[in-house]
């Protein structure tokens, strides 16, 4: 394989032990240990590190290690501050730009998800996604590769939260899933004052969700 193309064979695999917690926040790892990991040489993972460092998924350390990012309350409030005026302001003024069949979509697995009677670790995580990629769908319709690349970092970041935490509140996951078809169903009608007044408070209230998962990490 090409010397690009292990770079980010070793990039994706490092950051999917990240966002899964098989490498936990906080915790030292040596290079030679990464290397050992995803049975990749020497320079493509330390190309794939300096990604992930840009990214803010890992700090390098010389002759210490590397460390996992950890999430603070901070960084989640200034995500969050980011995230209520970026995505209200995005879906009021290119909606038009998100396909109609994509959401009809995203919809029925909300709703799918949702009548779940147990909510797995695989199914949360499964929920997790979704939400990801309804966020990003909103985002991703102004067509503005810096702003996709800004909520992408926000998508990981959050997954890190999430990934580290193993009990899942069902009743949570319930409500956040109303309100996305909440969201949704504004769209679809075009009712698109309801949908970003919608959204706001969706954002609102996950901001409050992930200060207390934080807290039960620490």
């Amino acid at each position: 394989m090409h010397q690009n193309g292990l770079s980010d064979l070793a990039y994706c695999q490092i950051k999917t032990m990240i966002l899964h917690n098989q490498l936990k926040p906080g915790q030292l790892v040596r290079e030679s240990e990464l290397q050992e990991m995803v049975g990749i040489g020497r320079t493509p993972v330390r190309e794939a590190l300096l990604r992930l460092a840009d990214n803010e998924l890992v700090s390098i350390h010389p002759r210490k290690g590397i460390e996992i990012a950890k999430i603070s309350p901070k960084s989640i409030h200034d995500i969050f501050s980011a995230r209520v005026l970026i995505e209200p302001s995005i879906l009021k003024d290119y909606h038009q730009n998100i396909p109609q069949s994509d959401l009809i979509h995203l919809r029925d697995r909300f709703a799918k998800l949702n009548a779940l009677d147990a909510l797995s670790h695989e199914s949360a995580l499964a929920l997790a996604e979704l939400d990801d990629q309804f966020h990003l769908m909103i985002v991703s319709a102004m067509h503005n590769q810096y702003a996709t690349r800004m909520m992408n970092l926000f998508v990981d970041k959050l997954t890190i939260i999430r990934a580290a935490v193993s009990v899942y509140d069902k009743c949570r996951w319930v409500a956040s899933n109303q309100e996305h078809l909440q969201i949704i169903d504004a769209i679809l009608q075009q009712d698109i004052p309801a949908a970003c007044r919608h959204l706001r408070q969706h954002l609102d209230t996950s901001y409050n969700e992930a200060v207390k998962t934080l807290m039960l990490m620490e």
